[in-house]
Parts: structure tokens; C-alpha cells; sequence
């Protein structure tokens, strides 16, 4: 398939797809329940503190939004528990109107107190919850609930992302008595709005929910879902154990069920907002030499290695931290000035060797901490020790299952790990917020202070003209590259693979978004 990448969006969607299917109008058939396969384990139940599809892909078919985007129609925003909303003439006061008559699975009726628990509780997180994008709220000055039915969010300063901060598919809304149990009562129970109900989980074998029957839309046409944990695509697909799989499949494993499955499969395409990368922990010591950071990223051909591993595995040709070919991202040509990226990879590699030796670290031994998942995770790890090794380094590589990995990467128990970064929307404010100092950002995970890119971070959020907002979001973008804590390695290539008879289904910029299953339907 060939992916286009052309035309803008008000919140700077550059990126068009073209279908592998037409969009054909067909009356919805109510019934039957979707079975889909996850290979990643679910760290935790609490969808507000995961950044893991192993959660997102089980748990946000449970829960609600303040406003969510119109997958058939995105950008567009609509009303979710919200039913309307204002924004004040200075952009700081956003008022929403709360839908009357939602009830959580339990039976407890919503009102914006849920809200304003939710909201607080993603801002200013207890202690023992986790709240990965914290610092998205940065510039929220206050939220008040003054009714019932009334939620109200006040900014401090203009916020250029705006509207859609309340539509990111992460941040559900939590029914306010459970955020008051002690701990974090969310990290193993479920309790939401969302149009299905969790019926139980058995570890290591399968998700099952079943259709909320009070779900405040009307398009939920599935009895229910069964989400399988599997080992690999290919065999659930082929084999009918499993309907679809959401992340990606790639490209050797498209073209093994193109031949064995023809027409009774479909390829649902995009490009996703995930880049991946490698991130370098500030407590190992040879990295707080700037110099030893820098010689592991001139170590990597971006150009023709990177090309080379998109053609085995989920990534793509090279890019920074912003997506090549969107609105906020730099040109190729600007970006092959920095470092890393340089076109000529003899004259990376002398320069890193030059700075090794000038740092007295050639021949550095180190771990790369990896994920037990296999795409593009063991084509990325044995990519990048072969590419140190090409500059006389001596890296190991130790893989974990997604759990014992996730604890691992947040607690630092690493040199060097995988890594990556997941937004909605090519946005600056999402695609940069990565690499603020980890006390703003927990999601920072080589644990540095960033005070300059903090400020320069806030600065970009707060101005509203666009052409301005590249200027500032190419200028964060190059010191973190040269500061080089995150080396980035290319976006994901995604490609859902979904048995055709599955109808509804939009994919979108990424596989942490529209996982409630809303609006799909078997054709049977």
C-alpha cells in the first residue's frame, strides 16, 4: 500500500491514508461476540495510569470521556459524557455541560463530581497512583464542578492544544467514590460508563466483557468481546481462534496470511504517532558524559539501515521526534544536520569514536534492556547491537515479558532500554512532552532534569499561531536530540490485520485510540 502524506487539519493532521476498502453504507447487524488477540500482558487495570497497550487494548471498551473524537470524522470532536461545552472569548475558561441520566457499571449515577475527581486525579495524582501525562495539565489553573451537571476547567495561560486535552483516549472517567478508596483501587478493578461491562479476566488467557445495556449511545451492536492473550498472529488468525488483532502486524506476517486467508481477511493501514527509541538512563554513569550519549547515536545509520529494517519489521524510514511529513515536523534536509542524522554513516562513526576515545570509554560495555514481544521489538534490539558493535562498543542485550519489563524501564533498573512515545495528534504538545524533566513527566524514563526544554515546553503551549509553534517545536526537538538521552529510531507502520466480515471499524493514528469497539458489527 502506498501512504500518502499530504493536507492539514486545524490541530495539524498532515497525514492522509489512503483505504485498502471503500467505506460501503450497510445496515449493522446486533450480535455476536469479537474476539481479538493481545500479545502484550496487562500491567494494570487503571487505563489512566498506563501508557501499555496490553491495558489500552482491553480496558477503554469499559469507559467513558469528557468528549471524544468522531473516528469516521476525525478531527472532529463530539460529546461524550459531556452533552455541549463553551469556551470563553480568552480561551482560559472551558465550561461542559454533563449529560443527565449515565450510571457506572455498578449502578452509581455519574454527575461531574466523577468528573472533577477524574480530572484531578490525572493532575495531582495521590500518592501510589500514577498519572503518566501529568504533564499535560501543566497550565491548568483550577477545576471546579459548581452543579451537578456543570464541570469547569480554568487555564492559566492560552493553551494551543485546547479542546482535544479532554478528548485524549486515555483519560477515562473514574466514578469519584472508587478514587477515594485507599490506594490505587483502579489498578485492579474496573468500574466505568463505557458501552461494555468487564466480566472477568484469567491471566495469561483471556479479557471477557459483555454489552453495557444502559450505555448512553445506541451504537454498541456487539453481545461482547474476548480478548485472547496470544504469542503470535499468524496461527490465532489462520486457525479462527481470533478475529483481528489491533496493534500491527508485520510485513512477513501480512504476506503469510494474504496467501493463506485471500479475501476473508482485510488490512486496515496507517502510519501510527508511536515513535520508538532508545532511551539512556542518567544514573548509568558513563552517560552523564554528553560525548558517550552522543557516540551511541552517530553509531546508528538512520538512512539506509533504518530503510533496511522497515522491511522486516513494524517501523519506518527515519525521523526525529515529530512525525516526517506532518505539520510541526522538520524537512529532511533540516533534520539531516543534526547529529545522528547525518547521511554519511563513516562520518558518524569516526565521530563517535573520536568522542569514545576522548571520553575514555571505547569499548563501553552496557545493557539494552528489552521487551519480550516480537515485533518490532527482537528485529530493533539485534539492529542496534550490531550497529554499537560497529563502533567498538560492547553492548549485551537482556529481554523480559512485558510486565517484569514495564517495572524494570520505570523504576531504572536499566542502561539502555526500548522506548517510545504514543500521541493522538501530530501535535508538539503531545509528541515533545516526552522529554521534560521526569518530575513534570514520569513517562521521562532516563530520569533527567530538563529545566530549559521544561520553560521552552510551556512557551510552545501557550502560543497560538502555528507557524510560530514550528519554529519553537523544531527548537526543543534539536537540543534533545543533541543532548541525546532519547535516540529516536522511527515511527510504527501499522497494519491491522481483521477478518472481513468485521465491519465499522475506522483505524486511527494510533492502536492506543478507539478501543472501545463502538459502532462494529459482525456481518455473519
Amino acid at each position: 500500500m502506498n501512504i500518502i502524506l499530504k493536507g492539514l487539519t486545524a490541530v495539524g493532521l498532515a497525514v492522509a491514508v489512503a483505504g485498502l476498502t471503500p467505506a460501503i453504507a450497510e445496515t449493522p447487524k446486533k450480535g455476536g461476540i469479537f474476539e481479538y488477540g493481545v500479545k502484550a500482558g496487562i500491567p494494570t487495570y487503571d487505563l489512566q495510569g498506563s501508557n501499555s497497550y496490553g491495558t489500552l487494548h482491553r480496558t477503554e471498551q469499559h469507559y467513558s470521556l469528557l468528549v471524544t473524537f468522531d473516528w469516521k470524522n476525525f478531527p472532529k470532536i463530539v460529546g461524550d459524557v459531556a452533552e455541549s461545552w463553551k469556551i470563553s472569548d480568552d480561551q482560559l475558561k472551558y465550561t461542559f455541560k454533563i449529560r443527565k441520566g449515565i450510571k457506572f457499571h455498578d449502578g452509581t449515577p455519574l454527575t461531574a463530581q466523577d468528573v472533577l475527581a477524574s480530572y484531578n486525579r490525572l493532575k495531582d495524582p495521590k500518592e501510589g497512583v500514577i498519572s503518566p501525562r501529568k504533564a499535560y495539565f501543566k497550565t491548568i489553573k483550577q477545576f471546579s464542578a459548581p452543579d451537578d451537571y456543570t464541570f469547569i476547567a480554568e487555564f492559566s495561560e492560552p493553551f494551543a492544544f485546547g479542546l482535544n486535552l479532554f478528548a485524549t483516549p486515555y483519560n477515562p472517567i473514574y466514578s469519584k467514590k472508587d478514587t477515594e478508596k485507599p490506594g490505587n483501587w483502579h489498578h485492579k478493578n474496573i468500574n466505568g460508563t463505557g458501552p461494555f461491562v468487564f466480566v472477568e479476566h484469567q491471566p495469561g488467557k483471556k479479557w471477557v466483557s459483555k454489552r453495557y445495556e444502559d450505555y448512553h449511545f445506541d451504537d454498541v451492536h456487539l453481545d461482547g468481546t474476548i480478548a485472547y492473550k496470544i504469542k503470535n498472529i499468524t496461527q490465532p488468525m489462520i486457525g479462527g481462534q481470533i478475529m483481528a488483532e489491533m496493534r500491527s502486524v508485520s510485513p512477513p506476517e501480512k504476506k503469510t496470511l494474504q496467501k493463506e486467508m485471500g479475501d476473508k481477511i482485510t488490512f486496515h493501514e496507517k502510519p501510527t504517532l508511536s515513535v520508538w527509541m532508545v532511551t539512556l538512563n542518567s544514573a548509568f554513569p558513563p552517560f552523564k558524559d554528553k560525548r558517550v550519549r552522543q557516540a551511541l547515536t552517530l553509531c546508528l545509520d538512520r538512512h539506509k539501515g533504518l530503510d533496511a529494517l522497515s522491511k522486516i519489521t513494524v517501523t519506518t524510514r527515519r525521523t526525529g521526534y515529530m512525525l516526517y511529513g506532518t505539520q510541526y515536523a522538520q524537512s529532511d534536509a533540516d533534520l539531516d544536520k543534526q547529529i545522528g542524522f547525518w547521511p554519511d554513516i563513516k562520518k558518524s562513526r569516526a565521530k563517535a569514536k573520536k568522542l569514545l576515545k576522548e571520553a575514555g570509554h571505547e569499548g563501553l560495555k552496557f545493557k539494552y534492556t528489552n521487551r519480550a514481544v516480537a515485533h518490532p521489538y527482537d528485529q530493533i534490539g539485534i539492529w542496534l547491537i550490531s550497529q554499537w558493535k560497529a563502533c567498538g562498543l560492547n553492548p549485551t542485550m537482556e529481554t523480559f515479558p512485558s510486565a517484569k519489563y514495564k517495572s524494570i524501564r520505570s523504576k531504572g533498573g536499566f542502561d539502555t532500554t526500548i522506548d517510545w512515545n504514543a500521541a493522538f495528534l501530530p501535535h508538539p504538545m503531545l509528541m515533545l512532552a516526552k522529554y521534560q524533566s521526569t518530575s513534570f513527566n514520569p513517562i521521562n524514563f532516563s530520569r533527567n532534569e530538563e529545566p530549559e526544554i521544561d520553560e521552552m515546553y510551556r512557551k510552545m503551549n501557550a502560543t497560538l499561531d502555528p507557524a510560530k509553534v514550528k519554529i519553537m517545536a523544531a527548537e526543543i526537538e534539536n537540543k534533545v536530540l543533541d543532548d541525546a538521552w532519547f535516540l529516536p529510531l522511527g515511527y510504527f507502520a501499522r497494519s491491522v490485520p481483521m477478518l472481513s466480515k468485521i465491519k465499522g471499524y475506522h483505524i486511527t493514528y494510533t492502536h492506543a485510540a478507539n478501543n472501545d469497539w463502538r459502532g462494529m458489527w459482525i456481518d455473519d
